[in-house]
């Protein structure tokens, strides 16, 4: 139990660029989509099918695809940010802002910074990765009585998860790139060759990163988000105030 706690431990997104010359083996590669098979999903659909792209060519296709920060997400993900390790260890939640462009983090500036940004290239997320893997689902169905197939897109985060882990115990560096998603997508299903009945649900990239940077990681303690037989009844604590064994 403790082997398997230290992966959740140290599972991480790898933000650093990747070496384009230390290519994924393909038999971690075969191991890390094997643990994606075994994911659970909602009523057993497996409404999930993976591209692996690790053609050079065609990684270079993808990376000169244009993509626009969304208004939504610099104005949500503002809220989400810290500007300091010490406010991201008192906060616990969210990611440092020192990642974001400097408009991004002034919050007296937020909408001029929207009016100005800037298009971008898949290339700037894909840094150098000598693997992509990109996971599409049928929009046509969706798991029995789920609104807007709620269900659905956790059974693909259960699929995520699962290939996480499984690159972490591999030692590949792995991150998620949801912009493949976004205003990106028709062009990468038009590279790709996806149907138009599929959409694009998450990408990853994968490799071994050029430098090993060290960042703050942080999460709640048990105590601020746990409760025992009712809400608001603190975990740790028998009914009777005690702490609980």
């Amino acid at each position: 139990m403790e082997s398997l706690l230290k992966v959740m431990w140290e599972r991480h997104s790898a933000r650093a660029p990747f070496d384009p010359q230390k290519p994924v083996p393909g038999r971690d590669i075969k191991k890390i989509i094997e643990a994606g098979r075994w994911a659970p999903t909602a009523h057993n659909m497996q409404n999930f099918e993976v591209i692996v792209v690790d053609d050079r060519n065609v990684l270079d296709r993808l990376g000169k695809v244009t993509t626009y920060p969304s208004p939504d997400f610099i104005r949500e993900n503002f809220w989400q940010l810290s500007m300091s390790e010490e406010e991201l260890s008192h906060k616990k939640v969210g990611i440092l802002g020192q990642q974001f462009p400097p408009g991004w983090r002034d919050g007296t500036n937020l909408e001029a910074a929207i009016r100005d940004r800037k298009p971008g290239t898949l290339a700037e997320t894909i840094k150098g990765s000598p693997a992509v893997i990109v996971v599409v689902y049928d929009t046509r169905k969706r798991a029995p009585a789920s609104e807007g197939d709620v269900l659905g897109m956790l059974s693909l985060g259960c699929v995520m998860e699962n290939m996480w882990l499984m690159a972490e115990e591999l030692d590949v560096g792995f991150q998620v790139m949801s912009v493949f998603g976004g205003s990106a997508q028709a062009d990468v299903k038009n590279i790709l060759k996806i149907p138009p009945h599929m959409a694009v649900s998450f990408a990853v990239r994968l490799g071994y990163p050029a430098e090993q940077p060290g960042y703050l990681r942080v999460r709640r303690d048990p105590e601020s988000f746990v409760h025992r037989n009712e809400f608001g009844k603190r975990f740790g604590l028998d009914s009777d105030g005690k702490p609980w064994s």
